[in-house]
């Protein structure tokens, strides 16, 4: 998903033309006169309430309930709730040392990096004939499961309770891929409101995930980790009417084949787009700025927590702290399309990583507690480092997303971008076991944080090594980025006059005649 959230009610269209070249009329006012009727007080209302309208008018309230429920809901809503309760899960629960629960973090969010191997799985084996509502209701069951059974055990072993939350990631993250190949479609037919889509997308993920910022504090202090598992059990439920909800046409048995065919050739696609340079080393540029940067994120919160040695800070401070990251989105995407846009993708990436490498320098300031001698109370200081570091951290992000978008050729888009994603977030899985290692190294645990410090400064410091590999990246700006030759017209050709790849498409079709 991309968006340009603060040009959102400038640039709406109001009467956006339909798939056969008609107008939307839009809601219409009593007399007509809209400006006489709402003064400028509730102008933005107005306009919001008309771009809802809108946007109900072209793709329908069933589907823009979809996209509520899993990017608003599920992952917005629910994933920060169960993000503060994990965290307090391993420490309070299973007794975890800071480097332990950062490795099994690591393996929590695997589901997360084969994005792509869920859209093959849609693609090549529908249910029913449907590649979608199903497995959206496996997933909510499933979610609902293993939340379920999170809160009813009160000791599962670490490994148990690592599996039962990676299914709940696992049951995250293929609605997400579902969900995002319907908006792609649906983008596709009604090309004048794309971004308008994508704009209700993230809007729904950040609102939801201010919500749940809100409500995770006290859910967790009031109910402890196992019980915030059970409330926001019910949660992934919803994707049961998601699955009724999204606009999918039954296939026919004749159908089966051609999809097969169509998806050994998009797998063609994608193996000869991978081996052009300019995917390739883009694609190793977003694994390494990862990859390369030690995430000590278990560290610094069961620092924060501690009252003795930390500030003690309690979980409703935790959890409202969480929610700046969503309001720095609004806030980095604005920033970048207001002065950043303009400059070349590697000054994009350079001066942020530089930027991001600073500011985690600021923890070292209330690791030590220099910041009291200064007379910053530590929850004053603790909102301004986030703020600023969330800030930098989307501007650095943006620039990751839009080159992963422009750099998706024809034929092969969903698939590339899923594939450039999941780079990124193994590259975050393996930020998570490097940091896990620096800290068993420096033996910092529950009862010792004297080397945390040093674990920062190593951190901030390794957030430079990304800028050696800056050469990666394609030069000049994100709008000067074409799309790769490699796909204009003559790979296809290759591909299909291939005898090889053709004897293979054969085969493959033999084996669905058998099955069908």
């Amino acid at each position: 998903m991309a968006a340009e959230d603060d040009e959102l009610l400038e640039n709406i269209s109001m009467y956006p033309i339909d798939q056969d070249g008609e107008e939307f009329e839009g809601p219409e006012s009593n007399d007509g006169n809209i400006k006489n009727q709402h003064p400028n007080s509730w102008n933005y209302a107005w306009k919001f309430y008309l771009w809802l309208k809108t946007l109900q008018e072209a793709f329908g309230a069933p589907f823009m309930a979809v996209i509520i429920i899993v990017y608003g809901i599920s992952q917005g809503y629910v994933g920060t709730v169960r993000n503060l309760a994990t965290n307090y899960y391993w420490k309070d629960v299973q007794k975890l040392q800071p480097a332990a629960s950062q490795a099994f973090e690591a393996f929590i969010i695997m589901p997360w990096n084969i994005k792509p191997i869920y859209g093959l799985i849609t693609d090549t084996f529908p249910i029913g004939g449907f590649q979608r509502r199903p497995y959206l209701v496996i997933c909510g069951v499933g979610g609902a499961l293993c939340l379920w059974i999170l809160s009813l055990l009160s000791s599962p072993s670490p490994w148990l309770a690592t599996l039962l939350m990676a299914g709940v990631a696992l049951c995250t993250a293929f609605p997400d891929v579902v969900v995002d190949a319907a908006v792609a479609e649906q983008s596709r037919y009604r090309p004048t409101l794309a971004s308008d889509l994508q704009s209700l997308s993230w809007g729904s993920l950040s609102l939801g995930g201010l919500v749940g910022s809100i409500i995770s504090g006290p859910a967790v202090h009031s109910f402890g980790p196992r019980g915030s598992f059970l409330l926001i059990s019910v949660a992934p439920l919803l994707l049961l009417v998601a699955g009724w909800a999204i606009p999918e046409a039954q296939l026919q048995k004749g159908q089966y084949k051609s999809r097969f065919k169509e998806l050994m050739k998009t797998l063609l696609l994608f193996k000869q787009t991978l081996s052009n340079p300019a995917i390739w080393r883009p694609a190793l540029f977003i694994y390494l700025a990862r990859a390369l940067c030690p995430d000590i994120s278990e560290s610094m919160f069961y620092w924060f927590t501690d009252p003795v040695v930390g500030p003690g800070f309690s979980e409703q401070f935790i959890g409202l702290v969480g929610g700046i990251g969503y309001l720095a989105m609004f806030l980095g995407v604005g920033m970048y399309n207001c002065w950043f846009r303009s400059y070349s993708l590697r000054i994009m990436f350079f001066w942020p990583q530089i930027a991001y490498a600073a500011s985690g320098l600021c923890d070292t300031i209330i690791v030590n507690r220099w910041n009291l001698r200064m007379g910053i109370p530590d929850h004053a200081f603790v909102v301004g480092d986030e703020t600023l570091t969330d800030i930098i951290g989307r501007l650095q992000l943006i620039p990751f997303m839009v080159l992963s978008a422009r750099l998706c050729p024809p034929g092969v888009e969903g698939t590339v971008f899923a594939f450039l994603m999941s780079v990124s977030n193994f590259g975050a899985t393996c930020a998570s076991w490097n940091g896990a290692f620096l800290l068993q190294q420096l033996h910092i645990n529950r009862e010792d944080y004297s080397n945390l410090w040093i674990a920062i400064v190593l951190r901030s410091l390794l957030r430079l090594t990304p800028l050696i590999f800056l050469f990666l990246l394609p030069l000049g700006t994100v709008d000067d980025l074409e799309v790769p030759d490699i796909v204009q017209g003559d790979i296809v050709q290759s591909v299909l006059k291939d005898e090889e790849t053709i004897n293979m498409l054969q085969t493959c079709q033999e084996m669905v005649d058998l099955k069908h």
